[in-house]
């Protein structure tokens, strides 16, 4: 085969025997430089299961189970110019098999450089290859299963690590060269080699726990499970670790958890799904009179008295169908008194249990209930005689009037005086005076009679509150029996006194529609009996006070005012203390009448509030200060808002909201632009409408304020649970405020509580630099008053925006 002058070649080389080749593995060969075979020794049948014969001539690609091999064998060749090339190459025997083998070869080249073929040995390495591979698949699976394990693992021969997966590089944060350096006990803690090395002496292979130690130093405790294995022929350990940081927390955090339910002074159970206790707690023997070890296995039902039932009843149903349940429930102390238990009840969700438990957790608040009710009853009753207080009274007197209102009945008030208590009080003492009220308490008492509430108003002044009576008449019997109970003498350590009772008569509707106007006009009725002899009652009537006829008067004007050019609009600027710019002007009403003159609000807007035309009058208002605040943004100020006052009538009015929508869009005024002033005395109502005329108002955007606050019933909470913007401190605190210690007090605290809660506040009534200056020094952020100005037509009010009043 190959080139004819080349046969001579066929032959052996000299020196190597037949039988050589027949007793040696390896097979040696020669090809052209066409790839054909040339010359191979006798031996090649054992490896190919061709004949030397076969062989001679044949291409020797054919032998190639990939002739890729066979090109990249030649490159190889090529490129080492010469040296030996050693590849391993799978080849095809005579009978279609495949055998491994390894190639050991070198190129011949002529003197000029001319490749002239390859020459070289042949070795069948099919078992070595086989084994090989089947040990590197081995190791494959090791690292693949290895790599996915949550558990560090690592192989040590010897103690030197010679293996590890992926988690035990993390876990220790070494490289795998630095590993591949180390011992097995360089990962270990010192003080812990020890022991781990007893364990591998003894051949240990249940787990041991010991210090772990990282690259960065950190100690943390670690779980070691090591075993005995083979690696070929070594002896090794294969090793797994599991880091038991946060075992070791959560089983910390239990213990402290269970340390700190069991140490609780609130009583805990846990009850199964059958609703029997399982765990009760130290505290539970306190707040009951049955000790832990009787409570375990007991059926929560018959932990609580039989009055108790409904309430566990219903708790129990709660807990069934997966709610929490929490309230109060009346239980019976270890001592057997009446206690009151708050309780707080849930289900108790386990991972991976599908039992059902419920927690159940219990505080004795009987202190609490019984400070509460005190609290309550000082709040609404009169500390001395027991009486409803003045607060419950005027509740009272307003759930009457809106009863009577929708049943078109009638109301009574009586205000009852005693005669001559303040001789009595000075000239005998404070003791004679308190006995002297505590008994007339009493007689006042039996005089109204069942469903009549007496209340003392303060002093020694007293109200009767008759309510859903038909007339005068009834008034006046009881009036009668509380003359003459007071008729017979006081009998006070063994002294008789006299002091007799005046009491002024109102009814509603005819003598007032609202409680404080009953109020008042029952009060003149009173200081009219007493100058009419005392010891007498007397009716309240448009005689003994003119200004019953004015009121009457005004309220005939003003609803023939209402939509004239009577009724207009001042304003008044709004100053940003801190730089002076203006940031608003309020809108005040002004009512200027051809018969009654210029009349100041004070005399007419209460009169609108009670006759309700406060509502017509509110609309006209509402159009009036958007439309001049429009004009305002248009010329170029755009951050001006406008504050308008809104009475409680107008706000409980139900077209309130559609008035404020249709001034917005009929002036085109931004809703931000826009503030509304709420009267405290609106929000003790608490009604539902309020949040939600209130919530609908901040949705549009409209800025709400609190107007004249510290005046009524100034309250935190509303603060907190309404979205108001701003605080207005009524104009009443500014006055002496930097001359009256307690008065400039009251104004720094409401100015810091309203900066705490994120409100802006307005201080009214300003009218010195030196109140403006005490102000800004504790943060107030606008003022209004006559220091600026006094509030002017809307013609003039423009010329007031671009102004600072700093400057």
């Amino acid at each position: 085969m190959g080139a004819p002058n080349r046969g001579a070649e066929t032959a052996p080389p000299p020196g190597m025997l037949p039988i050589l080749f027949e007793r040696l593995g390896e097979v040696f060969f020669r090809t052209g430089a066409d790839g054909v075979v040339e010359w191979v020794s006798p031996n090649v049948s054992q490896l190919l299961g061709y004949s030397p014969q076969e062989m001679t001539g044949m291409p020797a690609s054919q032998m190639y189970v990939r002739p890729t091999d066979r090109d990249a064998l030649v490159a190889a060749v090529l490129a080492g110019k010469g040296a030996a090339v050693n590849q391993e190459v799978a080849q095809r025997r005579k009978d279609g098999s495949t055998i491994w083998t390894l190639m050991s070869i070198c190129g011949d080249f002529a003197a000029d450089g001319t490749f002239l073929g390859i020459q070289g040995v042949v070795r069948d390495i099919t078992d070595h290859w086989q084994t090989r591979k089947t040990l590197e698949d081995s190791e494959d699976r090791f690292r693949r299963l290895s790599d996915v394990a949550m558990e560090a693992i690592c192989i040590h021969y010897q103690g030197k690590i010679i293996d590890f997966n992926n988690a035990f590089e993390n876990l220790f944060r070494y490289t795998r060269e630095e590993f591949l350096q180390m011992w097995a006990w360089d990962v270990i803690d010192p003080r812990d080699i020890p022991r781990a090395k007893e364990m591998v002496r003894v051949q240990y292979e249940d787990p041991y726990e010991v210090r772990g130690l990282r690259k960065d130093g950190s100690v943390f405790p670690m779980e070691i499970y090591s075993k005995h294995s083979w690696m070929g022929e070594k002896s090794v350990r294969v090793t797994s670790i599991r880091d038991l940081t946060q075992r070791k927390q959560a089983e910390a955090t239990v213990r402290l958890l269970s340390q700190a339910v069991e140490q609780s002074p609130v009583a805990v159970l846990v009850v199964n799904g059958g609703g029997a206790v399982q765990y009760a707690n130290s505290a539970h023997s306190a707040v009951s009179s049955i000790p832990v070890g009787s409570v375990i296995g007991q059926p929560l039902l018959g932990l609580f008295p039989p009055k108790a039932r409904p309430a566990v009843d219903e708790m129990w149903r709660t807990l069934c169908q997966g709610g929490e349940w929490r309230g109060e429930i009346q239980a019976q102390s270890s001592g057997g008194s009446p206690c009151w238990l708050q309780v707080r009840s849930s289900t108790v969700s386990t991972p991976g249990d599908d039992d059902t438990h419920y927690l159940v957790v219990m505080e004795d608040v009987t202190v609490r209930k019984e400070q509460e009710r005190r609290l309550q009853h000082q709040a609404l009753f009169d500390g001395l005689t027991d009486l409803p207080n003045r607060v419950q009274a005027l509740e009272r007197l307003s759930h009457e009037i809106e009863s009577a209102r929708d049943a078109e009945r009638k109301v009574a008030l009586l205000f009852v005086d005693l005669d001559e208590f303040k001789s009595i009080n000075d000239s005998l003492g404070h003791e004679y005076g308190d006995e002297l009220l505590i008994m007339a308490s009493e007689r006042l008492r039996r005089a109204a009679g069942p469903g009549n509430m007496v209340a003392r108003f303060g002093g020694d002044e007293f109200l009767v509150i008759m309510g859903d009576i038909a007339g005068a008449p009834t008034a006046e019997a009881v009036a009668a029996a509380v003359v003459e109970e007071f008729a017979v003498p006081f009998t006070i350590s063994r002294r008789d006194l006299i002091a007799t009772a005046s009491i002024g008569l109102a009814l509603y509707p005819e003598d007032g529609r609202t409680p404080q106007t009953l109020l008042r006009n029952a009060d003149t009725a009173m200081y009219q009996a007493k100058l009419g002899g005392r010891n007498r009652s007397c009716f309240f009537t448009a005689r003994m006070n003119e200004e019953a006829e004015t009121r009457l008067k005004i309220e005939g004007e003003l609803r023939r005012a209402v939509g004239t050019d009577q009724l207009f609009l001042n304003y008044q600027p709004l100053v940003e203390v801190r730089t002076g710019r203006v940031l608003g002007m309020e809108a005040l009403l002004r009512w200027k009448n051809p018969e009654l003159g210029n009349m100041p609000p004070d005399r007419f807007i209460s009169q609108a509030e009670t006759s309700g035309l406060i509502v017509p009058i509110g609309r006209m208002v509402l159009q009036s200060a958007c439309r001049a605040a429009r004009g305002w943004v248009d010329a170029g100020h755009a951050h001006i808002r406008v504050c308008v006052n809104v009475s409680p009538r107008q706000f409980q009015d139900a077209a309130f909201l559609e008035d404020v929508r249709a001034a917005l869009s009929a002036s085109g005024l931004p809703a931000t632009n826009l503030e509304l002033e709420i009267t405290e005395g609106l929000l003790l109502a608490e009604r539902a409408e309020v949040d939600s005329v209130l919530n609908t108002l901040e949705s549009m955007g409209v800025q709400l304020s609190i107007d004249d606050f510290g005046t009524g019933y100034s309250s935190l909470s509303y603060l907190e649970r309404y979205p108001f913007d701003t605080l207005k401190i009524d104009r009443s605190f500014m006055i002496g405020m930097l001359e009256r210690h307690e008065r400039k007090v009251l104004v720094e605290t409401i100015v810091a509580m309203a900066n705490g809660l994120g409100l802006k506040v307005i201080a009214e009534g300003v009218e010195t630099s030196e109140q403006l200056a005490h102000l800004d020094a504790i943060n107030c952020d606008i003022a209004q008053g006559y220091l600026f100005s006094r509030p002017v037509p809307e013609a003039e009010a423009v010329h007031l925006l671009a102004r600072n009043f700093l400057l």
